[in-house]
């Protein structure tokens, strides 16, 4: 996606710190006013996705509080790409400028993801430079796939996308130069305001594949989860774990935009659990009903594990924690109360030293497996 530099708070262009109008309670709303010629054009409306790009929503948020984007003109209209819009220069500057922005711009980190940038999704123009985006936006009039993890998407418009089919297919600029050919003649402007909030929670998805309870599965064969679709979702969450609680031992924390996520590499004999929530951009789903599935080996029951003693102290611990093991050759995880991994390593011997200085103050779970296929898991407190 061509464009300059772009976006954020402006201080030496207004000569003051800009600030987001309000906090979000969900996905905030802005009504975008145009006009060809001093002339109604039409009115569309978008919504941004503060759970997915927060802080590119709240520097847009910033600039329409200050009324940067009024009058100035949507100076890039590709037809079946994007239109494009918010340079300044295009208020009063020569046609030669329009797709630059000053410096006095703050740029805004890059906030890729897997969004999808399908058509009426709204998203950061930006130079080269990832982390380039200020003002400048696009809305893509197609599924632009391309683009997905490599632009910042924040946004979709929600209603009268015809406006923007109409933006498009508007008259042009003749040539030469040919860089004016995308360039709307008479000059399109836009006027933007808040209007409010869309504060609705999605629902949680319905998990499909594996069916709950399948067992024999083959850990060596590639797996799908697969769910069906939320209306009004933009991203997904997927976690698998080897608790049914998922308060240690997940196996794989995914987000995707699709409603289909690749299994990680999974033990023989072992249950396994999964669960997905919906991202809508505004909030998160509660969780869905968890699934289970069982590979090869005990299929009733819960899986048969041979057990690892392992010896740990001190507990409560400090900055470290001395551990001694059955056997050598083990592997080493810390997984924090929400089940996530926040440490993995591997000791050659039988004793070992992990040092927990980077972790806050918390109880740990320390879950072991050797290279026989013994394993255990144990709690312990960080302290002060």
């Amino acid at each position: 996606m061509k464009k300059t530099y772009t976006l954020l708070l402006l201080c030496s262009f207004f000569g003051t710190t800009l600030q987001a109008q309000s906090t979000y309670t969900g996905k905030p709303l802005y009504k975008i006013v145009t006009t060809r010629g001093g002339v109604a054009l039409g009115t569309f409306t978008v919504e941004l996705y503060p759970n997915i790009a927060y802080k590119h929503v709240r520097n847009f948020d910033s600039l329409v509080s200050v009324q940067f984007f009024d009058s100035l003109a949507f100076h890039r209209c590709v037809p079946g790409f994007v239109i494009q819009g918010g340079s300044p220069y295009t208020k009063n500057g020569p046609v030669s400028m329009w797709g630059q922005s000053p410096s006095s711009l703050t740029a805004v980190p890059a906030e890729f993801t897997t969004a999808q940038h399908k058509r009426g999704t709204f998203a950061a123009a930006r130079s080269s430079n990832i982390n380039s985006a200020t003002s400048q936006f696009y809305i893509n009039l197609a599924y632009n796939a391309s683009l997905d993890n490599n632009y910042t998407l924040y946004g979709r418009v929600t209603a009268n996308l015809w406006v923007v089919d109409t933006i498009v297919n508007s008259p042009k600029m003749a040539t030469p130069p040919s860089t004016y050919s995308s360039v709307p003649s008479p000059k399109i402007i836009m006027f933007i305001t808040r209007i409010g909030s869309n504060d609705t929670v999605p629902v949680a998805p319905q998990l499909t594949s594996p069916v709950n309870y399948t067992v024999n599965l083959d850990s060596s064969k590639a797996l799908s989860l697969k769910w069906n679709p939320v209306s009004d979702a933009v991203l997904y969450q997927v976690q698998l774990s080897r608790d049914s609680t998922f308060q240690t031992d997940t196996v794989q924390y995914t987000t995707t935009a699709l409603t289909t996520a690749s299994c990680a590499k999974r033990s023989g004999n072992t249950w396994y659990f999964w669960r997905v929530r919906t991202n809508n951009g505004g909030h998160y789903s509660p969780w869905s009903t968890v699934f289970r599935f069982h590979t090869f080996g005990e299929t009733t029951g819960l899986a048969q594990e041979t057990f690892l003693k392992v010896q740990i102290y001190p507990s409560p611990a400090k900055d470290e924690l001395q551990v001694q093991l059955e056997e050598a050759g083990s592997t080493l995880r810390i997984y924090d109360l929400r089940g996530r991994m926040v440490a993995e390593h591997y000791c050659p011997s039988t004793t070992t030293t992990l040092s927990l200085k980077r972790l806050p103050i918390a109880v740990y779970t320390l879950h072991v497996q050797s290279l026989s296929g013994k394993t255990t898991q144990v709690k312990f407190i960080k302290s002060e």
